[in-house]
C-alpha cells in the first residue's frame, strides 16, 4: 500500500527498513524520522520505544488512517490506575485531537491552534507529574482548563 501511494508524492522522501534497525535508528537518530507508517505491532513497539525520547507515553497522538475510517488516540491506551486520581497526562489525548481535526475534519488551522496551546502549557510549565522534572506538577484537570482557556482566549 505505501509504495502505490509513495509515487502520488515523489517530493516525500521514503526508507525502507526492517523493525529492529528502524528501533536502533529512533534512539540513535531520532530527528531523522518524521513519520513511521508501520502494521500495528511494530507500532506498538517502535512508538513506546520513542516515547522515552519525549519523556513520557503521554505525550504521543496516534492516528490510524483508513480509507473511510480513521482512529485517533493517545498511544498509550487506556490508563485505569488513574481513574479518579486526577493524575494522567491529557496531552497525547489533546494532541490526537489535533490530529482528528487536521486529517478527519480537514480543519489545519483549528489544529495548530491546539497544537500552540499545547506548547504554550509546557513552556508556561503546566504539565503534569511524569514530565515536571521537579517543578510544580499540575492536575489533568489543571492542564485541560489551561488548554481549553488558551484555546477559548484566541
Amino acid at each position: 500500500m505505501a509504495q502505490e501511494i509513495e509515487k502520488d508524492y515523489p517530493d516525500v522522501e521514503t526508507d525502507y527498513m526492517f523493525v529492529d534497525n528502524a528501533a536502533m535508528r529512533i534512539i540513535q537518530w531520532p530527528k531523522s524520522f518524521d513519520v513511521l507508517v508501520t502494521e500495528n505491532m511494530f507500532g506498538d513497539i517502535l512508538t513506546d520505544e520513542a516515547s522515552v525520547i519525549t519523556g513520557s507515553l503521554g505525550m504521543l497522538p496516534s492516528a490510524s488512517i483508513g480509507i473511510h475510517t480513521s482512529v485517533f488516540e493517545p498511544i498509550h491506551g487506556s490508563y485505569p490506575q488513574a481513574a479518579g486520581k486526577n493524575i494522567a497526562n491529557p496531552l497525547a489525548t489533546v494532541l490526537s485531537a489535533a490530529l482528528m481535526f487536521e486529517y478527519a475534519f480537514n480543519l489545519s488551522k483549528e489544529g495548530v491552534l491546539i497544537r500552540q496551546a499545547v506548547d504554550a502549557s509546557m513552556t508556561a510549565g503546566i504539565v503534569t507529574e511524569d514530565i515536571a522534572s521537579g517543578s510544580r506538577a499540575s492536575s489533568t484537570e489543571e492542564v485541560g482548563d489551561w488548554i481549553a482557556n488558551y484555546i477559548a482566549n484566541r
